[in-house]
């Protein structure tokens, strides 16, 4: 038997899948979600205002975004195991400086290591070793791996209370983390590898190669309209979802609608979300990416738009399900259109710079909150998102896929006198 069969039926390719979910299902579990819960305790601990506070979350956001360009970089040297594992030891940093933190300062710098960690050891490498191993049915293995990630932020907070709990404060939290972040790289260590970079490439990798033609220069691709627009689709998307996770709360108060039920409607977004992402990769399979992508920012307006009235039980039924299946839909297609576009190694290295510009949705918060003190209402930042979310379905929806500029030439010197024909025109 050769070495390329046996490969194609070793289940090398399962243990890949399982180390990226884990690492993605660890990031989500221990990071955003349930940062409030730990911080909870810090800032009656440490006496910090809740402004200091809050400050943590920005510096923990920008340095993910931001950082996201790294990790492509250094898979092209490292691979994506090494790659994986330093995100590893980087989030291991960040949990033990904040298990010993006794200052805002230090404790900015912890948050910082986190996010940059979560860039190494999340997406990029992630999707990047999906794609390489699972060929054609990568869409449908990102909607899981997607939806584990989003799993893992749903117990995530529950998960860390009881934690801290049992472990006698925050900083036993911060400690266990620890351990488990350096679990998570020995996992990544021994199971991960890349699928194209050896000679015994898993059979899919080698198919999607030849379906996918000449590779895509990846600044030619982030030129593109189509690049854009998708930037821009989940940059709106992340400004929702992160504008409506801070002021939802206030929102539905003005709304007279109790603070549990505000907090039933986030976390049933939550919960829908997580479902279908689980279905939007193998739906991506059968139907357009880029109609998929549409229609779920089409129903993120939506979602947005009965947000912005919630006040009554069907309204907040409506608003729960249409934002969550938006954002569930959005984010995997959205994902999937740029390996369908550009190739799935060009594809899943241009993520990169996605999450890069999607880090500037941080400002959308801020943007509510002036506009709330000016019009003393959260309702027409809820009106106008959705507005910005319409606006970029139409493009998206129409948009094809674009030309590859080597695929072009390539076929232009492939015809008999195609260089006499172009040079007369």
């Amino acid at each position: 038997m050769s070495t390329l069969s046996k490969q194609a039926r070793s289940p090398g390719k399962w243990l890949v899948l399982f180390a990226a979910c884990l690492s993605f299902f660890f990031l989500n579990l221990a990071t955003f979600q349930s940062l409030g819960v730990v911080l909870f305790s810090m800032v009656k601990e440490l006496d910090w205002s809740f402004k200091e506070m809050g400050l943590s979350f920005t510096f923990l956001g920008l340095a993910c975004g931001l950082s996201s360009p790294l990790p492509a970089m250094m898979m092209r040297s490292l691979g994506s195991r090494l790659t994986m594992v330093i995100g590893s030891v980087l989030l291991a940093i960040g949990f033990y400086l904040a298990s010993i933190t006794h200052s805002l300062l230090l404790f900015y710098v912890a948050m910082t290591f986190l996010g940059v960690g979560y860039s190494f050891a999340g997406n990029v490498p992630s999707v990047y070793l999906i794609t390489g191993w699972f060929g054609r049915r990568s869409a449908r293995m990102i909607g899981i791996y997607l939806m584990l990630g989003a799993l893992g932020a749903s117990v995530g907070p529950w998960l860390v209370k009881a934690i801290v709990d049992a472990a006698g404060g925050w900083r036993g939290n911060w400690q266990v983390m620890t351990v488990a972040a350096l679990a998570v790289g020995v996992v990544s260590f021994f199971l991960v590898r890349d699928a194209r970079n050896k000679p015994g490439a898993s059979k899919a990798a080698q198919e999607q190669a030849v379906a996918d033609g000449p590779e895509w220069n990846p600044r030619a691709a982030i030129l593109t309209p189509q690049f854009m627009l998708i930037a821009a689709s989940m940059t709106a998307n992340m400004l929702c979802v992160t504008t409506n996770s801070s002021i939802a709360l206030n929102h539905l108060d003005k709304l007279h609608v109790s603070r549990d039920t505000a907090v039933d409607i986030l976390g049933g977004i939550g919960f829908v979300a997580t479902f279908v992402k689980a279905l939007a990769g193998r739906m991506c399979e059968s139907f357009k990416p880029s109609h998929i992508t549409a229609w779920g920012i089409v129903l993120q307006a939506v979602g947005m738009i009965a947000f912005a009235f919630a006040a009554t039980t069907p309204l907040q039924i409506a608003c729960t399900v249409a934002f969550g299946t938006g954002w569930g839909l959005s984010y995997v297609a959205g994902t999937v259109v740029l390996l369908d576009y550009f190739g799935h190694v060009t594809g899943s290295r241009i993520l990169s710079i996605v999450w890069f510009i999607v880090s500037f949705a941080a400002i959308g918060p801020f943007a509510a909150g002036a506009i709330a003190d000016r019009y003393g209402t959260f309702a027409p930042v809820f009106l106008i998102y959705a507005a910005l979310l319409l606006i970029l379905a139409v493009p998206i929806f129409a948009m094809r896929k674009p030309v590859n500029p080597a695929l072009a030439d390539s076929q232009l010197r492939s015809t008999p006198g195609s260089f006499a024909k172009a040079k007369t025109a």
